[in-house]
C-alpha cells in the first residue's frame, strides 16, 4: 500500500469538498462496473445461443446512456444497486413488427423454466428488463441498423396496453461518442479530486476494491461537467421518489446530458458547475416548441433522434422539474453563502441527495479535518486563530483550477 507523505495538497472550498464527497458516494465501484459488464455480455451470449429464437442474430451489444458517457450513478446508494442500458443490434429487417421483435427477445432471454434467466425478465414497450436478485437491472434495447450515420438504427416500440406501435430512428452510440468527444479531461480538476480523496482517506493511495470507477475512467479523471451532471441526476432521483410522484416519468438522463453539453464554459468550482448546468436546463425548460407545447431535445449526433419524445409528457411535468432545479440552485447558494451548522449542512445535503450520501459527506469532512490535523497542516488566520480546528471540512477558497474547456467562469446566480 502506498501512503502519501504530508505535503502541499490542493485547497478546496468547503462547499466544493462536500459536493465532491457526495459525488464520490454515489459512484459505482470498479467491481460493480465489472459486474455490470459481465452481466450484459452474458445476456447477449445467451440471446445468441444455439436454440434461441434469435440464434446467430446478435450483431453487437454495447452499453448506452449513462454507462457509455461515464455519468452512471448508483440507483440505490445504500444497497449499491445500479441500472444498465444496453443496445443489442440484431440482424433483422428494420421494418419488422415491433411487437414481434420485442416478443422474440423476451422469449430468447426468459427461456425454458429452470433456465438461467427464467422469471427474471419483463417485457416493456422498448426494451426487455432483466432484474437480478440484488435489485440491479439490465435493460436491453433491440435495434436494427438502417442506412445513414454509423450505428444509426430503428428502435422497436410497442405498447401492448394501447396497441401503439412504431419504429423510431435512433443512434445511442453516436450520442455517447459525441458527448465523450466534447467533455475533456482537466488535469487541474483531477488534482483537486485526487487531493480531496487522499485527505479524506488519510493519505491512502491504494484502497482495494473501494475506488469508484464508473465506465472506463477513474472518478478523479472525470470532468467537472460529468461530476456535476451526476449530482443533478442524483437530486432528480431523490425528488422523484417522493410519494406524490409515484408512477411519474422522470426526466431521462440522456436529455439532461444533451442539454448539459451546451451549458457554457466549465467552471473551476464544482458547486458553480452544478448551478451553471441547472440554470441552463431551466432556461431550456421555458421552451414550448414541441407538439405537446413542451421542450424538444434532439440527439446532436443524429437529428432525427428526438430524446424528448416521451418526456415531458405535458407542460405540468416540465414545470415540475423546473421547480426541482430551482430548489437545487437555491440550496447550493445557501450551502456556499450561509453560515450553517454541521447539522444544517447535513439536512440540506440529505434533502438534495439522500441520507446515505449526505451522511457520507459529513463524515468524510470530519475525517479530512482529523487527517489534516495529524499531518500538521492546519493553517493560521490573520487573527492567529487556527482555521479548520472547529470546522468539519477543509477551509479556504477554491483554487484557480482550469476548466475542462480551458476557460474560466464566474458564479451564476438564480
Amino acid at each position: 500500500m502506498n501512503v502519501l507523505q504530508p505535503g502541499p495538497w490542493p485547497t478546496i472550498a468547503e462547499y466544493d469538498a462536500l459536493l465532491m464527497d457526495v459525488a464520490r458516494r454515489i459512484q459505482l465501484t470498479k467491481t460493480k462496473h465489472e459486474t455490470a459488464e459481465t452481466n450484459f455480455r452474458a445476456l447477449c451470449n445467451h440471446v445468441d445461443r444455439k436454440g434461441s429464437p434469435l440464434e446467430d442474430r446478435v450483431i453487437e451489444c454495447y452499453p448506452s446512456g449513462s454507462f457509455a458517457t461515464g455519468t452512471a450513478i448508483a440507483s440505490r446508494v445504500k444497497k449499491a444497486q445500479h441500472d444498465v442500458d444496453v443496445v443489442m443490434e440484431l440482424s433483422v429487417d428494420p421494418g419488422t413488427s415491433p411487437q414481434r421483435i420485442l416478443q422474440l427477445l423476451f422469449e430468447a432471454i426468459n427461456g425454458e423454466a429452470g433456465s438461467s434467466y427464467h422469471g427474471m425478465v419483463t417485457l416493456n414497450s422498448r426494451c426487455i428488463t432483466v432484474k437480478y436478485a440484488d435489485g440491479t437491472t439490465v435493460d436491453l434495447m433491440p435495434i436494427a441498423r438502417i442506412h445513414g450515420p454509423e450505428r444509426a438504427g430503428h428502435l422497436f416500440h410497442h405498447k401492448k396496453e394501447t396497441g401503439e406501435s412504431y419504429h423510431k430512428k435512433v443512434n445511442p452510440w453516436g450520442f455517447a461518442k459525441h458527448f465523450n468527444d466534447h467533455v475533456d479531461f482537466d488535469p487541474a480538476f483531477h488534482e483537486l479530486f485526487k487531493g480531496r480523496r487522499l485527505l479524506v482517506e488519510g493519505g491512502i493511495v491504494e484502497k482495494a476494491d473501494t475506488q469508484p470507477m464508473p465506465d472506463h475512467v477513474p472518478f478523479e479523471e472525470k470532468s467537472a461537467r460529468v461530476v456535476a451532471l451526476q449530482l443533478i441526476k442524483r437530486a432528480r432521483d431523490i425528488a422523484y421518489r417522493s410519494s406524490g410522484r409515484s408512477g411519474l416519468r422522470k426526466p431521462p438522463s440522456v436529455v439532461l446530458a444533451a442539454m448539459a453539453l451546451d451549458a457554457g464554459p466549465v467552471k473551476s468550482s464544482l458547486l458553480d458547475e452544478v448551478i451553471a448546468i441547472a440554470t441552463h436546463i431551466r432556461l431550456r425548460l421555458t421552451e414550448t416548441n414541441g407538439v405537446r407545447g413542451t421542450v424538444q431535445v434532439f440527439n446532436p449526433a443524429y437529428q432525427p433522434d428526438e430524446f424528448t419524445d416521451r418526456w415531458p409528457e405535458n407542460k405540468t411535468a416540465q414545470l415540475m422539474f423546473d421547480g426541482d432545479l430551482r430548489r437545487l440552485i437555491i440550496s447550493l447558494h445557501k450551502l456556499r453563502n450561509d453560515s450553517l451548522s454541521l447539522e444544517e449542512k447535513r439536512d440540506l445535503l440529505k434533502a438534495l441527495f439522500g441520507e446515505t450520501a449526505a451522511t457520507y459527506a459529513i463524515e468524510s469532512s470530519l475525517d479530512a479535518s482529523r487527517h489534516e490535523m495529524e499531518a500538521n497542516r492546519l493553517r493560521v488566520g490573520n487573527s492567529g486563530k487556527v482555521l479548520g480546528a472547529s470546522t468539519p471540512a477543509i477551509v479556504g477558497s477554491s483554487t484557480a483550477a482550469r476548466s475542462a474547456t480551458r476557460e474560466g467562469g464566474g458564479m451564476l446566480s438564480e
